[in-house]
């Protein structure tokens, strides 16, 4: 197997753990919290529905850098999933800059770091 695919490999199964997090540990610790709280309906449920769309996009990222690994052709895939990941950890640090909260408190970060730096190295290598 070349170096590229070990890295797509590593980076969609990063991807795919933190779907995992996100969906099952994430949901129990952020979601089914938040949605008990009173708050404006449209709001609230705005919210619900970026929680669903980030699983989803980072599914898709998964996805891409898989579908890298297993057709080397295929490596604008795994670039795009790069691209997305890349942005997923610019938009947590923006985030995290604009609220004045610590970016350690962002998972997103860190994981999706490590998805980035894996993408790039399987592009690069």
């Amino acid at each position: 197997m070349a170096m590229t695919a070990v890295f797509f490999w590593a980076a969609a199964g990063v991807a795919t753990l933190t779907v995992f997090i996100h969906v099952f540990l994430g949901g129990a610790k952020f979601v089914r919290p938040f949605l008990a709280v009173e708050m404006e309906p449209g709001l609230k449920w705005l919210a619900y529905l970026m929680w669903h769309l980030g699983t989803v996009s980072t599914l898709f990222i998964a996805l891409g850098f898989a579908a890298g690994a297993v057709h080397p052709e295929h490596a604008d895939y795994a670039a795009i999933a790069t691209a997305g990941a890349a942005g997923f950890v610019c938009v947590a640090l923006f985030t995290a800059v604009k609220s004045g909260l610590s970016p350690l408190r962002f998972p997103v970060i860190p994981m999706f770091s490590l998805v980035t730096g894996l993408g790039l190295a399987g592009l690069f290598v």
